[in-house]
């Protein structure tokens, strides 16, 4: 009896073990079209001289549409950092609560790459209800050569909290020139900072001046898939960079790599001068291939 009691006793221990470490972490957004519909982001340019980085990285598509289509990503050598893309929201409406914590820290630092045209005409849908409702519900672009390779960082050492971490340090995005038709010149759109370095400034109001020229997939590097529990988030992280002005962000900022093979390269924190409001890069879906789940 004293045996069965100790087994017992052993497994409801293992158990309360496991739920404790299952608290431990906040949950994920509630599905990945809730998180990839929040996911605008504001790019900014890096000012120059920056030294190229010279790190060679092979790369893997991780969109399901891309994947389909037989398409492969090719290996990149990191250049000079470009530019630096911070999360805002669109006419002062937020990402639901659950989704703000991890797109409010997801910024991106991109370097300039260098590849082979992909070479393919897509279709794509606006995913965010403001986008949709001011430019229309979908755009076709073809998509051209590499431009940039954007990797997590975080800014003046400023550590998201462990779950938001845990899904924004796999968010690897590699953009494309694109060519598109799309009349957008003049539609207005208000921008606020999520970012918390950022969040005191005021809205900026906007308008959209051109077509997208940008498209930037999600991508692996050097064979390491995320994890599974956030894999169907990241690998249909897709937005379209619009060219936008205005305010210059004006900050000499430290930034520090979160992603896990940039960690791994070794590759330092880095002091740059960001400037020129450069882009709005806006969530998409390809070819009707929309992110699983409620948004």
């Amino acid at each position: 009896m004293r045996t069965i009691a100790c087994r017992r006793m052993l497994g409801c221990v293992a158990v309360l073990g496991s739920l404790a470490v299952a608290s431990a972490a906040s949950p994920l957004p509630s599905s990945p079209r809730r998180f990839v519909d929040n996911l605008d982001e504001r790019c900014y340019q890096i000012l120059p001289p920056q030294p190229p980085l010279n790190l060679q990285l092979a790369l893997s598509f991780l969109d399901p549409v891309l994947v389909k289509k037989g398409l492969k990503a090719a290996g990149v050598v990191l250049q000079e950092p470009q530019r630096l893309c911070v999360p805002v929201e669109k006419n002062n409406v937020p990402p639901p609560g659950d989704t703000l914590p991890f797109i409010s820290a997801l910024d991106w630092k991109c370097y300039g790459v260098k590849g082979p045209s992909l070479g393919v005409k897509l279709q794509l849908t606006q995913l965010n209800k403001i986008a949709a409702k001011l430019l229309g519900p979908t755009v076709e672009v073809v998509a051209g050569p590499p431009q940039q390779l954007c990797v997590p960082v975080m800014k003046n050492k400023w550590v998201p909290q462990p779950a938001v971490q845990h899904l924004d340090q796999y968010v690897d995005v590699e953009c494309y020139a694109v060519q598109s038709t799309q009349s957008v010149a003049g539609k207005p759109i208000t921008l606020s900072h999520l970012n918390p370095l950022f969040k005191s400034r005021p809205p900026e109001p906007l308008k959209f001046t051109l077509p997208p020229t940008q498209l930037c997939v999600p991508v692996a590097k050097d064979n390491q898939t995320p994890p599974p529990d956030v894999l169907p988030f990241v690998r249909y992280a897709d937005v379209l960079c619009y060219p936008m002005g205005g305010i210059n962000l004006d900050s000499l900022l430290t930034l520090t790599q979160l992603d896990p093979v940039m960690l791994a390269h070794k590759v330092l924190p880095e002091k740059v001068s960001v400037g020129v409001a450069r882009t709005l890069c806006l969530p998409v879906a390809k070819d009707g291939d929309l992110p699983p789940g409620a948004p």
